[in-house]
């Protein structure tokens, strides 16, 4: 079971955790200072009261002993009269030699009543002396915690008691004043301190924070890139030093494999090249076509698999660069769905007239990847569709397969990483197919991402940035091709409608004021026409 620390740390972080200590120790501190402080306090003015009232007490008595009044009880209201005033709570007794007589208060102060001594004390000379707290009740009454001072000597014979009580109110009052002063002064104290450490330790951890939002940042392409290093020589630097190192390494480990990646993959392009040639030749004299072919098929497997390792080699060296021209991605489309496939379901094709920017080769390769994917895993049919959002343009490709579950649609793209519905499959890929798509995608500055299809199966949704349109065009004597003529479920014969009726696709005017058209006759002077909607061709 962790302890306090540790169950601090996990809940709370390093930083609430460094101010939670900071509180609790301080408010440890305080709360035992403050205690010590109103005690000795106490204890100090309790110590000056008792030596006031030995003062006091010691006046009197010498007084009464050197008056120079010719009676006992003049000598003490005498000395009482001229020592005291009205507030404080002073006493004389003489005790005289009658027999069964209590002892005569011959002075007092008017604050003290004349009945009864301030204490039960004997005055007869041999009872302690000293002082003592009690609690005096006044003339009026009302009593008072004081320190009482006794006082004994003789005069003219007689045993005299000198009775001088200094009142503890004042020490109550400061003591008083001094806990209500804590009381409310250490919870501030408290609290400023827990912000302030709260404060500058999250100054002090900013290096810590720089350096995590940098490795967090990073990916296997950013190992080139360090960690900040704080210019103080403490741990913290030391740390930084450490994650420097290890990025370093990392970087090296992963350089040595790209090259290794690289090197074999570009040595084993010349090899399969000459199986292919030789199995070529095999193909036209060979007895048995069938092996060959079957050769024949292995050896273009594993030449797309490292055509795919060196496009990713390069990716991973230096990224990939693609050229910067006006594409038709709607052209792409409908080229697709005209690729000759040997088995597979059939591919619809929805397109409207979309342009981009960049390379076509590249976007060839990322719809022919997800198409072929799509093939492997539909039942029925791949539905390939272009439209334009806004300023994107929207390649999704999708199947009526069994889908990709969620938990999976993040690693589909990583490399070499296949469902295991996908190993099951002879015609499985190589698990290089998608991680081609995300770094194509990557470089020409868009997204893709996996979703559920409509049907239930899977949807590859590629967004790009689309080409700026400024108006659409179309030439005289050309008719957009409706949805219906090439439409299956309309009863036609969707590649026939397409190949024998006349085409002419609108072309987009970009911002450069550049415009394209098939036909010879079509010019800028055509009439305009809005944007044809969007077609639809399918291939068994």
């Amino acid at each position: 079971m962790p302890g306090p620390r540790q169950w601090m740390r996990v809940r709370v972080g390093v930083r609430m955790a460094s101010a939670l200590s900071a509180v609790v120790v301080v408010a440890v501190a305080l709360v035992v200072a403050g205690a010590a402080l109103v005690f000795l306090l106490g204890q100090s003015l309790h110590g000056s009261a008792v030596a006031n009232a030995d003062r006091r007490e010691n006046l009197l008595l010498y007084r009464v002993e050197n008056s120079p009044e010719d009676q006992p009880n003049k000598k003490a209201f005498e000395a009482v009269d001229s020592l005291t005033s009205d507030d404080d709570l002073a006493q004389i007794l003489i005790n005289y030699p009658d027999d069964g007589k209590p002892a005569v208060i011959e002075g007092r102060t008017p604050a003290v009543s004349g009945d009864a001594p301030l204490a039960r004390v004997r005055v007869d000379g041999a009872g302690p002396i000293g002082t003592s707290d009690v609690t005096i009740t006044r003339a009026d009454g009302s009593t008072v915690d004081a320190v009482l001072s006794v006082g004994r000597g003789t005069v003219d014979g007689l045993p005299v008691t000198v009775l001088f009580a200094q009142p503890l109110t004042a020490v109550t009052e400061a003591t008083d004043t001094v806990l209500f002063y804590l009381m409310f002064g250490v919870p501030i104290l408290i609290l400023v301190v827990g912000a302030a450490t709260y404060f500058f330790s999250g100054r002090a951890l900013r290096p810590v924070e720089a350096i995590r939002r940098r490795v967090a940042a990073m990916n296997e392409k950013d190992l080139d890139q360090r960690v900040p290093v704080p210019a103080a020589h403490d741990e913290i630097r030391r740390l930084a030093d450490t994650m420097n190192g290890m990025i370093g390494r990392l970087q090296d480990a992963q350089g040595v494999q790209r090259r290794f990646v690289a090197d074999a993959s570009h040595e084993l392009r010349s090899p399969l090249a000459t199986i292919a040639a030789g199995l070529e030749l095999l193909h036209r004299d060979s007895g048995d076509p069938a092996t060959v072919s079957a050769l024949r098929s292995e050896t273009e497997r594993v030449n797309r698999l490292v055509e795919g390792l060196l496009l990713l080699a390069r990716a991973d060296e230096r990224g990939l660069q693609p050229r910067r021209e006006e594409i038709d991605l709607d052209e792409i489309a409908e080229a697709e769905q005209g690729r000759p496939t040997e088995h597979g379901p059939r591919v619809v094709v929805r397109a409207e007239p979309v342009r981009v920017i960049g390379d076509r080769g590249q976007l060839v390769r990322v719809l022919r990847n997800l198409v072929d994917n799509a093939r492997r895993h539909a039942r029925s049919g791949v539905l390939v569709t272009v439209a334009r959002d806004g300023g994107e343009a929207v390649l999704e490709v999708a199947d009526d397969g069994p889908g990709v579950p969620a938990a999976d649609r993040a690693r589909v793209f990583e490399r070499f990483v296949r469902l295991d519905d996908a190993r099951a499959r002879s015609d499985g890929g190589s698990g290089l197919g998608l991680a081609i798509v995300s770094e194509v995608v990557a470089a020409h500055g868009g997204t893709v991402e996996l979703d559920e299809a409509p049907g239930g199966g899977a949807l590859f949704r590629v967004r790009v940035p689309a080409a700026a349109v400024a108006d659409v065009t179309v030439a005289d004597g050309f008719e957009a091709v409706s949805p219906e003529a090439v439409s299956p479920e309309a009863g036609g014969e969707p590649a026939a409608a397409v190949r024998s009726a006349p085409r002419h696709r609108a072309r987009a005017r970009t911002r450069s004021g550049a415009a394209r058209s098939e036909p010879a006759t079509a010019t800028r002077s055509a009439p305009a026409a809005p944007s044809p909607a969007p077609r639809a061709t399918a291939v068994p």
